[in-house]
This record gives structure tokens, C-alpha cells and sequence, in this order.
């Protein structure tokens, strides 16, 4: 993977309007089990990049300042992930709410 590759994808991660692959023809589609199925995606995202934040702050303790210093950028980029998985998470919450009967 070149460096450029690799800047594209990090800026990918953190961009509030990324979609996942297949995600945006979804978003405007009338079944619920498409809704269900992106809450699901977000659902697992949402635990895994927490389990690496949890990990993370594990690895920092007693560590040398240099790690602590380059696990906190690395936590921080997590963050602004963090934060975009659980926008799109509550986007698809709110559509399964719509899609629902009664």
C-alpha cells in the first residue's frame, strides 16, 4: 500500500459523509431489513473500535513517553472514528424506527 493509499483510507475513516461500501444505495431504501442490517454493521463496529480504545489505554500504563505520546494520537483518531460510526449508527437507528409497522 503506497503512502498516498494509506492517506486516503485515514481520511476515509474520519470523514463525517464516508459511507461503507453498499451503504449509501441503502439509505434510501424501503426495507426495513436493509435499515436492520446497517444498524448491525454499526452495531460491531461501534464495539470493536471501543475494545481498541479500552486496549490502547491499557497499553499506555507504566509505558515510556514516547509510546504514551504515539498510543494517544492513535486513541484520538479512534475518537474521531468513534464519532462517525455513532452518527451513522443513530442514522440507521432513527431509519429502522421509520421503516417500522405501526
Amino acid at each position: 500500500m503506497s503512502g498516498t493509499d494509506s492517506r486516503n483510507i485515514a481520511g476515509d475513516l474520519v470523514d463525517p459523509d464516508h459511507r461503507l461500501p453498499g451503504e449509501r444505495d441503502s439509505e434510501t431504501s424501503p426495507l426495513l431489513e436493509d435499515a436492520q442490517h446497517w444498524m448491525q454493521v454499526y452495531q460491531e463496529l461501534l464495539a470493536f473500535k471501543r475494545t481498541l480504545l479500552s486496549t490502547a489505554e491499557i497499553h499506555k500504563e507504566g509505558a515510556p513517553p514516547a509510546v504514551v505520546e504515539e498510543v494517544g494520537g492513535d486513541q484520538a483518531v479512534l475518537r474521531l472514528e468513534l464519532g462517525r460510526l455513532e452518527r451513522r449508527h443513530l442514522f440507521w437507528e432513527q431509519r429502522v424506527q421509520e421503516l417500522r409497522p405501526g
